[in-house]
């Protein structure tokens, strides 16, 4: 959760959008980026384990390994698909917009994405304990 709430507020630091009143430095981008790499895995493992909860809760409770093989191969190719999309449109944005302004109005759509996250996962909550009566370690309450 806490990778949903900062990514976001990361990525409109890297221009910076013009409200916030910061000059850009070299410092800072590469500052940002660091913090990227450090936040980025950690909403990725827990949302992967997500998938196999859900894919084990609708067949059965089980899971073959072709299975976790192919679940595994759609999510890693998502992140090279993104940086194209983001930079594509960025690149796009950046015609029209200042740099700043594309990569925070990126940032924007992101915190929307981060929103969706969660309601997707409240979602998984309530249909595993509706359904198993039971919580993935990821999906408890405390």
């Amino acid at each position: 959760m806490l990778s949903s709430v900062i990514l976001p507020f990361l990525y409109m630091f890297i221009g910076p959008i013009p409200l916030f009143n910061v000059a850009t430095s070299k410092l800072q981008v590469m500052l940002v980026l660091a913090l990227l790499g450090f936040f980025v895995p950690m909403g990725c493992t827990p949302i992967l384990l997500i998938m196999f909860d859900v894919y084990k809760m609708r067949n059965g409770g089980t899971m073959s390994v072709s299975a976790s093989n192919t679940i595994v191969s759609v999510y890693c190719s998502c992140f090279p698909l993104g940086a194209c999309i983001g930079s594509f449109s960025a690149g796009i944005l950046s015609v029209y917009v200042s740099f700043e302004w594309s990569t925070g109005g990126l940032g924007i759509l992101f915190i929307v994405q981060s929103f969706l996250s969660f309601a997707y996962c409240w979602k998984i909550k309530q249909l595993k304990k509706r359904c198993l009566g039971e919580y993935s370690p990821l999906l408890t309450d405390s």
